[in-house]
């Protein structure tokens, strides 16, 4: 072998290892956290399944696997970049802030809306479900990729976009996931998981902390808890509070909202007695008609959402099922209604609950907001 090459094969080799040495004597930014960790205060206030800790130069953001902090977490990181340099590299770890993502939840990409961050979106899913004009528009100038849809994950597509991360929701920790070989950070965004109203719109807070609009969503959550606990303070002393049940029947079930869950808590802070309020379930569960019925055919009102286009009716509620026919909400004409299709309900009501609330309240005490027009929920004419 030729002595000049072999002496730069070997210039390269200890160059190697000096910077293996380097590296490895990087510090890795979580210690810095662990260091702090009695003087660190979350910004999360409401929200059960991640929390928000900063440190000058560097932003911890945590995230708990389904929501439940016992179940373990995954840890990313914002830092500085003229800090930056002084830690470890890992993928978790973001210099200044992502450049670029990929947005699987219709919800998130709400967030990156009210934050001014759209034009940071070069992927989503389900563009078919997307309601949002500036979305939609860029992914037919082919702008924004789509690079999931049905369930299915493009990773070959997704490897050609490159985002610099990409947030959606998982439907298990446990499995390997289709965009694993991509080697792109995932974060889950699990904002469906809470229960409390307000902890599901301070998610907007976890979308800011990646992208150094923590101001921005701090001054828009403000916002949103003044507004509902003014909402929610109106509704307190009722004296009439009405009975409310939810769902309806499909394929030999009918599934409730639990008596824990995201719905009941807006129920009873809209001054209603939701039928199933000491149930303990934290989601919807299936009932067989005949309990449903037992138990709800006298109650005051009937919320349900669906999409019935222009026949949102009491003709299109029978025609779907006589059986509803038999529940006094239903004959006095108290469905409380929304058209998810239309409302976008499920891509924007979350940052919203101030005024699901307020819709909720204009059906069960009209006389508490005389001139307000529901925006989600109203009665069925």
């Amino acid at each position: 072998m030729n002595h000049g090459y072999s002496m730069i094969l070997v210039l390269i080799l200890m160059m190697a290892v000096a910077g293996c040495k380097r590296a490895s004597n990087k510090q890795d930014i979580k210690t810095l956290f662990v260091q702090h960790e009695k003087n660190l205060v979350s910004e999360v206030h409401y929200a059960e399944g991640f929390d928000v800790y900063r440190l000058t130069g560097a932003t911890r953001i945590v995230v708990y696997h389904s929501g439940d902090k016992a179940r373990g977490s995954d840890d990313f990181f914002i830092v500085d970049k003229d800090i930056a340099g002084q830690y470890r590299d890992s993928s978790n770890v973001f210099t200044g802030s992502p450049h670029d993502a990929a947005v699987f939840s219709a919800t998130q990409l709400n967030a990156f809306e009210k934050l001014g961050i759209l034009d940071k979106v070069v992927g989503i899913s389900e563009a078919a479900y997307i309601n949002n004009p500036f979305i939609r528009e860029q992914v037919e100038k082919g702008n924004i990729a789509e690079l999931a849809g049905n369930g299915i994950f493009f990773a070959e597509k997704t490897l050609i976009v490159n985002p610099s991360v990409i947030f959606y929701t998982p439907y298990s920790i446990d499995n390997l996931h289709a965009l694993d070989i991509t080697k792109i950070p995932r974060v889950s965004f699990n904002d469906y998981l809470e229960t409390n109203p307000l902890g599901r719109a301070e998610w907007i807070k976890f979308t800011a902390a990646f992208f150094n609009k923590s101001d921005e969503a701090d001054r828009l959550f403000d916002v949103i808890v003044e507004e509902y606990n003014k909402y929610k303070r109106m509704a307190e002393n009722v004296t009439d509070r009405p009975t409310v049940f939810t769902g309806k029947y499909f394929n030999g079930q009918w599934f409730v909202a639990g008596g824990k869950s995201y719905a009941a808590g807006l129920f009873a802070d809209a001054g209603a007695d939701y039928i199933w309020k000491n149930d303990r379930h934290t989601a919807s569960f299936p009932l067989e008609y005949e309990v449903v019925y037992q138990k709800a055919h006298d109650a005051d009102y009937w919320r349900i959402m669906g999409s019935y286009g222009e026949k949102a009716s009491y003709i299109a509620l029978e025609e779907e099922n006589e059986l509803y026919k038999h529940f006094k909400a239903f004959t006095e004409h108290s469905v409380i209604y929304c058209n998810v299709q239309k409302t976008a309900y499920f891509e924007n009501s979350p940052l919203e609950p101030q005024i699901v609330l307020a819709d909720l309240i204009k059906a069960f005490h009209p006389d508490l907001l005389p001139g307000y027009h529901p925006k989600y929920f109203r009665l069925m004419k």
